[in-house]
């Protein structure tokens, strides 16, 4: 199109080089009756070299009249011409590319000619940067779908995961109760059955509630919600759970009421009801 306006002095004839890769490249994009001969010498022009190089290097329009010393690429047959090498430059002053329009030989500068093949090349330059962001962003829209599907795969991957420590965990969970229920509790109930006096009896009774606290929420909740609850408060607790007064506590653990009164307020403290009119019982029975 360009090389088609009718009032500039130009050859049908030219080409447009851009930078792809590499920065101090240029690569022809575009061309216009251009021989072989010059498609091959021209395909890659490194900057600084013949009149296009010169132009992306400087990045200011380098103009020939003729084939002068400058004119690096040539070929025997070459016909006589000048040139107009324009350099598109982006809106930050980054050398894009270069149009090479040819002249008749002996053709005068013309800065009305230059003037508007700037402007030509500056509308380019705008194009070529709005095309460049679009394949930024459509690079970026698709590594980021890359990501998404590779995070939803992970979380798929993890909800599997946690499904089946749930389903592990509850089938744990039932095996201790089976155990418990059919290989401990039958020998506790002959205990029961047999003859003990009141204290065993006791301990008896302790060793089975204590069993259905195991597989009970309870223990889990009370250990894990009040870490500082010592071993031997945690037992006490357990006991006052179970109705148990202070003698009958202290009866079973074969220690003084005085203790398990210490333990009790402890406890109550940790607790965060001391001082308050609240039951022990009652607070430690609502973590079921």
């Amino acid at each position: 199109q360009i090389t088609s306006i009718p009032w500039l002095a130009l050859e049908s004839k030219g080409g447009i080089l851009l930078v792809e890769d590499d920065p101090e490249m240029l690569v022809m994009k575009a061309n216009r009756s251009l021989g072989t001969p010059l498609l091959t010498m021209c395909a890659r022009i490194p900057f600084g070299r013949c009149l296009c190089g010169r132009a992306a290097s400087s990045g200011e329009v380098v103009f020939a009249d003729c084939i002068d010393k400058r004119h690096e690429h040539q070929y025997e047959g070459i016909s006589p011409h000048g040139h107009y090498c324009i350099p598109i430059i982006s809106s930050e002053k980054k050398v894009l590319g270069v149009i090479n329009l040819y002249v008749r030989e002996g053709h005068r500068r013309d800065q009305r000619e230059e003037d508007f093949l700037t402007a030509i090349a500056n509308t380019l330059a705008g194009i070529i940067e709005l095309k460049q962001t679009d394949q930024a962003l459509k690079k970026r829209e698709k590594e980021l779908e890359i990501k998404t599907n590779s995070l939803e795969e992970m979380n798929s991957a993890l909800k599997v995961l946690l499904k089946r420590r749930e389903e592990d965990r509850k089938e744990l969970e039932e095996k201790v109760l089976f155990n418990v229920k059919e290989l401990v509790v039958p020998y506790i109930e002959k205990l029961k059955n047999g003859r003990l006096d009141g204290k065993q009896q006791g301990y008896v009774s302790v060793l089975e509630s204590n069993l259905n606290s195991i597989i009970s929420p309870f223990s889990r909740t009370l250990s894990s919600k009040y870490l500082n609850l010592t071993p031997a408060e945690i037992q006490v607790a357990n006991l006052v759970k179970q109705s148990k007064t202070t003698k009958e506590i202290a009866d079973l653990l074969n220690v003084s009421g005085k203790t398990i009164e210490s333990h009790r307020e402890n406890i109550r403290k940790k607790l965060g009801i001391k001082n308050k009119k609240a039951n022990l019982r009652t607070h430690l029975l609502s973590f079921e």
